[in-house]
């Protein structure tokens, strides 16, 4: 019985597959919505928690962003000979983010 060397290249994929320009434009600005979560707590606090009309704007843009960048990736991951690790990342930080800024307002539609 003839046992199977271990491969020291099983990492490399030699395919035609390229990675997505827009998934990986996308992937950046998924963390966009992270950038400005953290900008609304920074302003919260400088202002002593009165900055309703800011933090409402600062979490309406960041909504948009997870959005658009959700949508853009789940475009990009539906294409053909690509490498899907991209847009599929960016698509869940996306989702992520839209989660957690959903979360802050329905807590503060709550008034918890």
């Amino acid at each position: 019985m003839k046992k199977k060397k271990a491969r020291a290249d099983k990492n490399y994929k030699f395919t035609g597959k390229k990675h997505s320009r827009p998934g990986a434009v996308a992937l950046v600005f998924s963390f966009t919505p992270l950038v400005l979560f953290i900008y609304a707590v920074s302003v919260s606090y400088l202002q002593g928690g009165r900055a309703q009309e800011t933090i409402g704007c600062i979490g309406f843009a960041a909504v948009l962003a997870a959005l658009l960048t959700l949508r853009v990736s789940v475009r990009e991951a539906r294409k053909e000979n690509i490498i899907k690790k991209v847009p599929v990342t960016g698509a869940v930080m996306s989702v992520l983010m839209l989660a957690g800024w959903m979360t802050v307002y329905v807590i503060g539609w709550i008034g918890l």
